[in-house]
């Protein structure tokens, strides 16, 4: 994993488990995901084919800190920036308000699933190029340097235009219908930290990942891939979790990374 990622995000990440910590409202999880990051620092450092899924490992703990920091540190949010020019680019209303997902019990089902199954294709990815990474080294670095380039970019986003999103300003729940759509909702509803939504990482990272597997020759993986990162691309919208901007961010933020890093498996 490129050094140009990986310590600038190592210092994004410790920014933010530092604010979690002296942010008063308990120190047990922060002093937990502090030692992991002296571990995955460790790994990186040494150069262990290992770093790249320490480091999702690590990001991914860090999420739940987010929680402490905007209620403690984050005065100010971009949601009605976002809702600005949002509503520049389609005509007056932002991207999800020409959609009720009250209104469509099925479809609220079916990306819902999508939605939740963002977290299997990042990791399905991750342990594959993981698992890979001693026979194809250098797919295995483009493909760790592209991933964390983008939770890079998205920490960077998360700190300088903090915001919650549709679901949780300007257009709430209104009561899911369906079988799926109302866990998955409840699940996301429990776990929002206020400030992760520009850019969409949830469209960055299945795009990336299908871009990158295309180029570094799993064509079929990538066909069956490309349905499902679709889904879950207008499963951030139609759900609400995102505006449309947050959307475009995160399709020219895997644009870049799939451009920058699959140069170099070519």
């Amino acid at each position: 994993m490129s050094p140009f990622v990986a310590r600038p995000l190592f210092a994004l990440l410790a920014l933010a488990i530092i604010l979690a910590a002296a942010g008063g409202q308990g120190i047990a999880l922060p002093f937990a995901v502090a030692v992991m990051w002296l571990g995955v620092l460790r790994l990186h450092l040494r150069g262990s084919h290992w770093q790249g899924a320490a480091m999702l490992v690590l990001v991914w703990l860090v999420f739940p800190l987010l929680k402490t920091v905007n209620a403690s540190w984050i005065t100010w949010h971009a949601d009605g920036l976002l809702t600005w020019a949002d509503s520049a680019l389609w005509g007056g209303r932002i991207l999800p308000a020409y959609l009720r997902y009250e209104d469509y019990p099925v479809a609220a089902d079916v990306f819902a699933a999508c939605y939740f199954v963002f977290f299997f294709i990042v990791l399905g990815a991750v342990g594959y190029y993981a698992c890979a990474a001693r026979r194809r080294p250098a797919s295995a670095a483009a493909f760790f340097s592209g991933l964390h380039g983008i939770y890079l970019w998205g920490f960077a986003g998360y700190f300088l235009l903090p915001a919650a999103g549709p679901a949780f300003t300007v257009l709430p729940d209104a009561g899911a219908q369906g079988f799926i759509a109302p866990h998955v909702i409840a699940i996301v509803k429990d776990g929002v930290t206020g400030m992760d939504v520009f850019p969409s990482l949830h469209t960055a990272l299945p795009l990336f990942i299908t871009a990158f597997l295309w180029r570094d020759g799993r064509r079929l993986a990538a066909i069956l891939l490309a349905p499902v990162s679709l889904g879950i691309v207008v499963s951030t919208v139609f759900l609400r979790y995102h505006y449309g901007v947050d959307v475009l961010a995160g399709m020219l933020l895997a644009a870049a990374m799939a451009w920058r890093y699959t140069q170099k498996i070519l």
